[in-house]
């Protein structure tokens, strides 16, 4: 049993002293459910020291009853008293966190509400406690009646109790409390994970002195985070005159809003000057002790790229301009032009605002869609000048970074002119359309092969009247059955692939002379429907006469072309030489003359920045030079050969048109004619023209090898790829170009290509002997 002491009265320990001497009916002051943690194991560590000191007397078993009565229901702790290892007393708050009646807790274990890895860490506690050796509290888990763990923190106390030795357990439920440390924890190291994973630098200031960094900040300035904590952010700016004002915008601007934001020059620790976008927020609905996060991103390479773009653009022939929120943040001198302002006039300015009203809208969707992905084809619409004239625009846009956020990049061109050719060009084919209805050629329709019409010229070839045709087989018109069987077939073949199909034929008059004719059919639509076709019938029995006459005359222009493109093969060489060996030593003697007289200037003297001028104009002047001659004829193809040259003429279209070129050359080193390395040379030039302006491939493949007496030129690219009917144009020039060198040597050119697979020329030449 606990020792009472005698001359405490029981009435007064039990129900406190009031200042009139009398009792309040305040059981222990524990009526206050909103104490702490801290104050209820305060008030439990005296309530355990007062029993401690007290002695035992007959008297005070009472009083010991009326106590542990009061400990059981009026406690809001857990409060518990262990003999031999087990619950001899249990208060109602501690039988209800553990979920157990009162009742099934008397006799139990007291280690059986212990979590089983615990148990050891309480044992170890409980004994420093007991020996003194430990006076705060410590936290373990237990156990309720439906095996769910709950965070408890225990002091404990030695006592008498029934006259035997027991401990005095009194425990709080802190399951919420450690919940909430947990979730605590996990959200600083998440802010901490996320602050190390952001690319820029972040500093936080409390009254503009640093008190946390990341590690970014050693990449955007050279500081360690370390280094940086307690000092000012005016370390991160160029002066303390600089930084101050800095300071008063940036505080200024977050005393009225939560973030700020703006572009600043900035200076990192090794004294190199650098440009930061700065966004800066206040932590807290106000600023109270000037507590903010500033992130610093280094903006200074995008700067420069900006500044170049803008050069390259302001040189460009085509207008260029930025449109940002719907307004011209940037335009060059020929998007101004175009409708007739300067370029200072036009910023700020509504980007629609120069669009003819009528257009507007088509403008908006057009660019919409470019803008999407949904379409890639530039789209033209009417400008109104500043002067009121109207100009016709052909536009492309996309989207591109400009300062911190997205900007739409224009380009356009003027084709005004372009436009009243093509009108001009729809009213040429209107009059083409009434000259084909007066041709003297005879024109027929077929429908499953039969005459459904035919034009007044049929008389003139045939020696049939139009209506006498209609309904009839085509067969009238040909020599034999068989002769009509393997024309129709090849015929309907072709137009199945081809609009259209032209071939000599031989046919016959209704007069029974034999004619030679020259047959252009094309199908009615884009299928072969119901074989409906347009077939031109031109008597050449005469032209077919001359036609031996023709090849000769072909021949001969075909070798005046040849010979031509040999003249100016050698032209190119000779003005290409005179331009190296002449201007070019002009110009090196002019560069060393300023160089001279740059070193006679003294150089405080303001002549100095005009000579330097001038010295960076003779090296423009050079370069230009050198890219001249070099176009007009590559030096290394007369001295280094044909592999060499094909390696720089790659080299220069991969720097020019960012499509990556690998070339191979098969053997390495090899001689063949002079005039044939030219040939080849030039035909791989228009190769990569063909490429740069149609395939919009990203990357190419060069093949040269000699290979059983011939050289073999392999050009492959990975672009949309050529079709039929592009390889079939009349007007490709280009192609027709590289087909009519490869020709002259006695060489062929084949060129194939497909969706997915790209284009791929082959050009194959034999190697004649030197002599032949």
């Amino acid at each position: 049993m606990m020792k009472i002491n005698a001359n405490m009265n029981s009435r007064t320990l039990l129900y406190g002293k009031r200042n009139d001497g009398g009792g309040d009916k305040t059981k222990l002051s524990l009526k206050d459910e909103e104490k702490t943690r801290e104050q209820l194991l305060e008030e439990i560590v005296d309530l355990r020291r007062q029993m401690l000191k007290l002695k035992h007397t007959k008297m005070d078993e009472v009083f010991q009853e009326r106590l542990y009565k009061i400990l059981e229901g009026g406690l809001k702790a857990g409060f518990y008293v262990v003999q031999n290892g087990k619950f001899v007393f249990v208060n109602d708050h501690a039988a209800h966190y553990w979920g157990y009646r009162k009742a099934e807790l008397l006799g139990m274990n007291s280690m059986n509400l212990v979590y089983p890895e615990d148990r050891e860490w309480v044992r170890e506690n409980a004994i420093k406690m007991l020996k003194g050796e430990r006076s705060s509290s410590y936290d373990f888990r237990t156990t309720n009646k439906d095996g769910a763990p709950r965070w408890m923190t225990e002091t404990i106390a030695p006592i008498e109790y029934k006259g035997e030795r027991a401990v005095l357990g009194i425990s709080l439920d802190i399951t919420e409390r450690m919940a909430a440390r947990n979730k605590l924890a996990e959200l600083e190291a998440l802010e901490a994970s996320l602050l190390e994973a952001i690319p820029h630098a972040v500093v936080g200031l409390k009254d503009r002195r640093i008190i946390f960094a990341n590690e970014g900040v050693e990449s955007v300035f050279g500081w360690k985070a370390d280094e940086l904590i307690g000092k000012t952010a005016s370390m991160f700016y160029r002066s303390q005159e600089e930084s101050e004002k800095i300071a008063q915008r940036l505080y200024s601007t977050l005393e009225k809003n939560n973030t700020f934001n703006a572009e600043l020059s900035c200076r990192r620790r090794d004294g190199r000057n650098i440009v930061c976008m700065v966004k800066a927020s206040r932590i807290g609905d106000s600023l109270k002790e000037r507590n903010i996060v500033i992130t610093y991103e280094d903006i200074t390479e995008r700067k420069r790229l900006e500044d170049t773009y803008k050069t390259m653009a302001k040189s460009s022939v085509a207008g260029v301009y930025i449109v940002k929120d719907g307004k011209f943040v940037f335009l060059n001198s020929h998007a101004a032009m175009y409708a007739d302002y300067r370029e200072e006039e036009l910023v700020e300015k509504d980007a629609y605002s120069v669009v003819h009203p009528d257009d507007r809208e088509m403008v908006k969707k057009n660019a919409t869609n470019m803008l999407q992905g949904k379409n890639h084809t530039p789209y033209e619409f009417r400008v109104v000048t500043k002067n009121g004239r109207i100009r016709w625009i052909m536009e492309t846009v996309t989207l591109v970074p400009y300062g911190n956020e997205m900007a739409i990049l224009g380009n356009s061109m003027d084709i005004t002119e372009l436009k009243e050719t093509r009108d001009k060009i729809a009213e040429l084919k209107d009059l083409e359309t009434s000259f084909l209805e007066a041709i003297p050629h005879a024109v027929v329709g077929l429908r499953d092969r039969r005459i459904i019409f035919a034009n007044d010229g049929i008389e003139s070839v045939f020696g049939w009247k139009a209506e006498e045709l209609i309904g009839k087989s085509v067969r009238v018109l040909y020599r034999t059955e068989k002769d009509t069987r393997e024309i129709g077939r090849s015929l309907y073949s072709a137009l199945k692939r081809h609009r259209t199909f032209s071939t000599e034929v031989p046919c016959r008059r209704k007069d029974g002379h034999n004619i030679d004719c020259m047959v252009k059919a094309s199908r009615i639509g884009e299928i072969l429907k119901e074989r409906n076709i347009v077939i031109t019938y031109e008597d050449i029995s005469e032209s077919k006469q001359a036609k031996n006459e023709l090849e000769k005359s072909r021949e001969r222009l075909r070798n005046l072309s040849v010979h031509l493109e040999s003249v100016r093969e050698k032209e190119r060489t000779r003005i290409a030489r005179e331009l190296h060996d002449e201007l070019g030593q002009l110009l090196t003697a002019l560069h060393m003359e300023i160089v001279l007289l740059n070193k006679k200037i003294p150089s405080d003297h303001h002549l100095l920045e005009k000579t330097d001028a001038m010295g960076e104009l003779v090296d423009m002047t050079m370069k230009t030079l050198k890219r001249i001659y070099m176009d007009l004829r590559p030096g290394m193809l007369d001295h280094l050969g044909l592999a060499t040259a094909i390696g720089w003429q790659a080299g220069e279209f991969e720097k020019r048109t960012a499509i990556k070129c690998k070339v191979t050359v098969d053997p390495e080193d090899f001689e063949i004619d002079q005039d044939l390395s030219t040939a080849i040379f030039r035909i791989f030039q228009e190769t990569l023209t063909n490429i740069s302006r149609h395939s919009e491939a990203t990357k190419a493949t060069i093949g040269l090898k000699i290979k059983n007496g011939k050289v073999e030129l392999i050009v492959k690219d990975n672009g949309k790829g050529i079709t039929e009917e592009q390889l079939s144009k009349p007007n490709s020039f280009g192609l027709m170009g590289i087909s009519e060198r490869a020709f002259h040597w006695g060489g062929k050119v084949k060129i194939s290509g497909g969706k997915g697979i790209g284009t791929t020329v082959k050009v194959n030449i034999p190697i004649r002997e030197k002599g032949e």
